[in-house]
Parts: structure tokens; C-alpha cells; sequence
């Protein structure tokens, strides 16, 4: 009794694993990657492999699916890449931003040690020391994106502060500031 295509199929994509993870590895050039790509390829390929007719096929067939996985992967790398780059260039335009620089009181070098470590430090970086997001976050270890989300929540929690202690000064640009 012959086995059912779809075992055929599991064997044979078993059989050559390592051959998969060699070439993967080789277009990918991370071992983490292409153990994630082998995964989900094998993952899409077993859901298929009863539409598969001939068995002996199989192991061509998957490398087509392995070449697709990899131009998914690219396309995934550089859209990530884009989006991090477009919020960092987002954020600097930001600070540029007349709206975005205000001229605040001495209250908000005394309230910063209130706030969070991490969101001190980036303002102190960010809008005292007038490091970029993305430079600050190069030396923080962080990505431009999560500097520049950090970075959004520190100004709003720093603007609450200052609304709290200064009052209604706090509402303007603090030019003018009469609290103790």
C-alpha cells in the first residue's frame, strides 16, 4: 500500500531541511531568520501538500515557495525600514516645529526629576542638549520610532506636570511665568 501524497510530501520537505535552512541562510544571511522563513514556508507547504499530485516534486515546489518567503521577507525589511525612517524624519520636523518648541519656564528643569528615567533623560538629550531623535536614540540603543514615541509621551507627561504646578502660565508658552 503506497503512502497518501501528503505523507510523501512531509518526508521528502524532512528529508531536506537542513538543505532549505542552507539555502535560506545564504540569501538571508541570519541563522534566526531563516529558521523563522524555514518555518512559516513549511507551515504554508503542509497546509498544501494534499494538492500536491506527484511527491517527487515536492522538494522543487518548496523551493519556490523558499523563493517567495525570501521576496516577502525583503519587502517586509524595507517596508519596516521605511516606516522607521519616514517617523524619525516625522519627528524631527516635529521639533523643528514653531509649535513644538516652546520657550518654557526654569519649572521645567525642576519638574524633570519627577518624571520617568527615560523620559527625562531624552528631554534633557532631546530638547535641552538639542541632540536629534535619531542620534539619541542610536546612543540609547533604541530605534528612531520608539525614541521618537518615548520622546511624544515624555513632552505630554512634562506638559501635565507643568499644568499642575504652574497653573494657567503653563497654558501659554510659559514666557512669562509667576510661580514659585
Amino acid at each position: 500500500m503506497s503512502q497518501p501524497a501528503s505523507s510523501e510530501v512531509t518526508s521528502a520537505l524532512l528529508a531536506h531541511r537542513s538543505a532549505f535552512k542552507a539555502f535560506l541562510v545564504a540569501r538571508v544571511g541570519s541563522d534566526a531568520d531563516a529558521e523563522d522563513l524555514l518555518q512559516n514556508g513549511l507551515i504554508k507547504a503542509l497546509r498544501h501538500a494534499d494538492e500536491l499530485k506527484d511527491g517527487e516534486k515536492s522538494v522543487a515546489w518548496f523551493y519556490q515557495i523558499l523563493r517567495n518567503t525570501i521576496i516577502d521577507h525583503g519587502r517586509s525589511r524595507t517596508a519596516a525600514r521605511q516606516r522607521d525612517d519616514a517617523w524619525a524624519a516625522d519627528a524631527v520636523t516635529l521639533a523643528d516645529d514653531a509649535e513644538a518648541e516652546r520657550v518654557l519656564c526654569s519649572c521645567f528643569e525642576n519638574l524633570l526629576p519627577s518624571l520617568k528615567p527615560a523620559h527625562a533623560d531624552l528631554l534633557r538629550r532631546v530638547d535641552l542638549e538639542g541632540h536629534s531623535v535619531s542620534a539619541t536614540a542610536l546612543a540609547l540603543g533604541l530605534t528612531a520610532n520608539h525614541a521618537s514615541v518615548t520622546l511624544h509621551r515624555a513632552r505630554a507627561e512634562l506638559r501635565k506636570k507643568l499644568q499642575e504646578f504652574c497653573g494657567s502660565c503653563a497654558d501659554g508658552a510659559c514666557l512669562d511665568c509667576d510661580c514659585a
